[in-house]
């Protein structure tokens, strides 16, 4: 079994928006450091998820010119392609949220 950083949650759960701004209103935090490293601290999950599909589209490409293997080759590159899409929303939910907070405080 590995061992899990601290305070590592599951990279596959979905982070809407409304979420992201309640988890950084529960920092009960003006200073825009405290903001900024939990941003860091939820964004971190998905770019593991990045990684991974990065590494999935090398393997489903040379899996597909290697014409014997397309038959594993084209769904890791279909999988690498959601994979990015789910970790790209997630991300851009958790920026938003950010943002959105950043706005809604006093200066």
């Amino acid at each position: 079994m590995g061992l899990m950083p601290a305070g590592a949650s599951n990279p596959l759960s979905s982070v809407d928006q409304q979420t992201a701004f309640g988890i950084f209103k529960s920092t009960q935090s003006r200073d825009r450091d405290v903001l900024y490293a939990q941003k860091q601290t939820m964004i971190s999950p998905y770019k593991n998820l990045k990684m991974l599909a990065k590494i999935g589209y090398g393997v489903g490409g040379l899996f597909t010119i290697m014409i014997f293997m397309a038959w594993f080759g084209i769904p890791c590159l279909i999988a690498s392609w959601l994979l990015w899409r789910f970790q790209a929303k997630q991300t851009s939910n958790i920026e938003a949220a950010y943002e959105q907070y950043l706005a809604s405080i006093p200066a």
